[in-house]
């Protein structure tokens, strides 16, 4: 545990300016923001403001960050695990003079800006294209040479709904659900089911972000699998998860509303 200094906190510095920083947060904010909740959101922006002085390092403390994003420590403590996992955020401890532990050093890392996310996407998208016609290019022009008989049209056709696996699949989509889900539903039907369940969560507002209540999303697709086999569904597989769901989350939601009521009559 290093001691506390200002020169420490220069040792530390991750970005050249504030814009290369600005760039990495929004950066990461395109790519995950979906998958955060309010709160995280919340203490990222305070810990982005602080991190100024020395660029992309901050020294506030959690209660600092949950009085200015208007959060419980709780919450700022969960943003700051959310945040490390996702690889946005080092925290280094550090000591006082007298030895005690002192404040932890928040460290933004370097990410893709979204410049180059969305170039990266494009790329992906673009390479079948690229390749079929280089491809067809290259036949006709062995055709007119030599008379071969192209390939049949099939073979350069797209892939159909049911022959997408899960490796098409987004990467925000968490893989405990992917896993779940797939010996029921291609990859389509993963994601559209997966959208059910953020529309739902953003519905919640729930302070948690919604990799902490992933296990109620597959114990809703669960109870949603058993229905269908007994019968039970009148409607629609996804209307029927969706409203399990919802009953799931609105539990969680009562549960934050009763810690937040218990934090405020302990800072009376």
């Amino acid at each position: 545990m290093e001691k506390f200094n200002y020169e420490l906190l220069q040792s530390y510095q991750s970005f050249n300016t504030i814009e290369e920083m600005d760039q990495a947060v929004r950066g990461f904010l395109y790519k995950h923001k979906e998958e955060l909740s309010e709160g995280t959101i919340s203490v990222l922006t305070q810990i982005w403001r602080h991190s100024v002085k020395v660029i992309g390092v901050s020294f506030a403390r959690n209660d600092y960050l949950a009085e200015q994003a208007n959060v419980s420590r709780r919450t700022v403590i969960r943003a700051l695990n959310v945040l490390m996992e996702k690889g946005l955020i080092k925290k280094i401890p550090t000591a006082r003079k007298t030895g005690k532990q002192g404040v932890n050093i928040l460290i933004i890392q370097p990410f893709d800006s979204i410049e180059a996310l969305k170039n990266t996407m494009t790329h992906h998208d673009d390479t079948p294209e690229v390749t079929a016609n280089k491809t067809e290019n290259k036949q006709s022009s062995l055709c007119e040479k030599r008379s071969i008989k192209p390939y049949n049209v099939k073979e350069l056709e797209e892939p159909t709904a049911d022959q997408l696996d899960v490796s098409f699949l987004p990467e925000s989509i968490p893989q405990e659900f992917v896993i779940a889900v797939k010996p029921f539903f291609n990859a389509i039907g993963i994601y559209e089911l997966w959208k059910r369940v953020l529309l739902v969560y953003r519905k919640m507002k729930l302070k948690k972000d919604l990799e902490a209540v992933i296990d109620r999303v597959i114990y809703a697709f669960k109870q949603t699998v058993f229905a269908k086999k007994r019968g039970k569904i009148n409607s629609t597989f996804e209307g029927y998860f969706y409203t399990i769901l919802y009953s799931e989350l609105i539990v969680e939601k009562r549960r934050e509303m009763k810690h937040d009521y218990y934090d405020f009559l302990a800072s009376v």
